[in-house]
């Protein structure tokens, strides 16, 4: 078990113009999300989007994140937060 890098997720977190908590409620529904198949650019930036309304059970889910995980959900975790920044960064070139 580990637990997230705070650090990085508060870059991360000034960098998408979202909370920390935010990222996690995004990152839990990209992982979802990808189990039943590819989730395009357009898909991931409008998750970013709708998170900055989440709702009072997604900021349960995202504070589950922020305990110790076990290793394999980190690297779906990373992964989404990953492909997050990618986006907004081609979004905004």
């Amino acid at each position: 078990m580990s637990s997230l890098d705070g650090e990085r997720l508060a870059r991360l977190s000034t960098t998408l113009d979202a909370s920390p908590r935010q990222l996690l409620v995004a990152a839990a529904r990209l992982a979802r999300l990808r189990t039943l198949g590819n989730v395009d650019a357009l898909q991931r930036l409008a998750i970013l989007q709708d998170v900055t309304a989440a709702m009072p059970a997604s900021e349960r889910v995202a504070g589950l994140l922020g305990t110790p995980i076990a290793s394999y959900a980190q690297d779906d975790v990373d992964r989404a937060l990953a492909s997050l920044v990618a986006d907004r960064s081609a979004r905004d070139a």
